[in-house]
């Protein structure tokens, strides 16, 4: 059977009820067929369609994630830079600027160049104690540290060469002033009180006319004498003294080398040097300055760099032996010339180092009075009014008639001498 035409004639409708059954069964079977295959057509049209849009948003938010953490890193590494130069600019570029513009006691200028330098602050400290404080050494090293912006926070000690007790003292810095100091190098004491009994050197001031000038005659002097050598006889033998002691006149270095050598048993602990002439002030408003060095060798902590030595030769008294200036010199000379070498040097130092003289000493005047000094023993030469000396009663009541001294002061007295079994 053609089915092509009989499909023809069933839907012209000139089939009979066999022939018309038989094209409804193949009806509806390919009907069953049509619709298996459309809806498998559909299920893998909308699964590949789904899948697709799927990836692709998988795909857009991947490039998107990934913009955004490149411009976030990007932000992030671009904020972090300027941190750091903001950073580096304020508080290394601008803090130093600032530090090089006032005091800093951390710099290192002054020390030979080498790996390990001294700080500026080790030497000034070291120099003012002796010129300036009879009695006292700085015995061990100092600490400086920056807090940036000029800004220093220091500390320091000092020994008490009579009792022999140290103690370290804290300094606060700030842009060249001083902005916590407690005693130390600022305690009057210190400065003053071991010279109370220099009548002589007051003496030589009779045209101070402030209120606190006095005038000592010879006949008080000596009844000051008569009881402090009174006092002597009264103490125990073995009583430690600290002692001032005025000459009748100044000594040049060679005259208080040879007394230092007839009387081994006393301690000369710090020499008083002339820097004006008897009876002149040195200004109207300054009239008494008192300087000088400490004689001995082992008294202050050296270390083994030095400042300058063109500038200044034997800033430690120790290098004399080995110091080219006094070659050519024998002994005892060598000894003696070395006094002067190294007070002279210790006050140009000092001269030369304004903004510590300034800011730590209690006199704006003083680095005025250390160019006139200066000049003084240049034209005068290097001489001795008076010392401070350490020793027993015992051996001041031995020694003291063969020193040729105008006036005595004690200024201290303990039991026994320091640490008697050690020294």
């Amino acid at each position: 059977m053609n089915y092509k035409d009989l499909f023809r004639r069933y839907k012209e409708g000139m089939i009979n009820d066999e022939e018309k059954l038989i094209i409804e069964q193949e009806i509806e079977r390919h009907e069953a067929v049509e619709e298996f295959l459309s809806e498998s057509i559909d299920e893998e049209i909308y699964d590949g369609w789904n899948t697709s849009i799927s990836e692709h948003h998988e795909e857009e938010t991947n490039k998107l994630k990934k913009s955004v953490n490149k411009r976030l890193r990007k932000v992030v590494i671009t904020s972090v830079l300027i941190v750091v130069a903001l950073y580096i600019g304020i508080f290394h570029v601008l803090s130093s600027i600032v530090d090089r513009i006032y005091y800093d006691p951390s710099a290192t200028t002054q020390s030979e160049e080498s790996e390990y330098q001294n700080p500026d602050f080790y030497y000034d400290i070291q120099a003012y104690v002796s010129l300036n404080m009879p009695g006292y050494s700085s015995n061990s090293f100092t600490f400086q540290e920056s807090k940036g912006f000029g800004k220093y926070e220091v500390s320091y000690s000092l020994r008490d060469l009579f009792s022999k007790k140290e103690q370290r003292y804290f300094v606060n810095i700030s842009r060249g002033k001083l902005t916590y100091a407690l005693d130390g190098i600022f305690s009057s004491e210190n400065r003053f009180g071991i010279w109370e009994g220099f009548e002589r050197i007051q003496r030589h001031f009779p045209n101070d006319n402030s209120e606190n000038a006095t005038t000592i005659s010879e006949e008080d002097v000596q009844r000051k004498n008569e009881k402090t050598l009174q006092y002597l006889n009264e103490l125990n033998p073995l009583s430690y003294i600290s002692m001032s002691i005025v000459f009748e006149k100044d000594l040049t270095m060679e005259e208080f080398y040879n007394i230092r050598q007839e009387h081994p048993t006393l301690d000369f602990k710090w020499v008083g040097i002339r820097t004006v002439q008897p009876g002149i002030q040195w200004s109207e408003n300054q009239p008494l300055h008192l300087v000088g060095f400490n004689p001995n060798f082992n008294d202050e902590l050296s270390s083994s760099k030095r400042p300058d030595l063109e500038k200044y030769p034997l800033f430690y008294l120790m290098d004399f032996r080995d110091y080219s200036g006094l070659e050519n010199i024998d002994y005892p000379d060598k000894f003696y010339q070395s006094y002067g070498i190294h007070f002279r040097s210790r006050l140009e130092y000092l001269r030369n180092r304004e903004d510590y003289v300034n800011m730590f000493d209690y006199n704006e005047y003083k680095t005025d009075f250390y160019a006139d000094a200066l000049k003084f023993i240049d034209e005068h030469g290097v001489k001795t009014y008076g010392v401070l000396v350490l020793g027993t009663a015992e051996d001041f009541l031995e020694r003291i008639d063969d020193i040729p001294y105008d006036s005595l002061y004690i200024n201290g007295v303990l039991p026994t001498k320091p640490n008697i079994y050690y020294d």
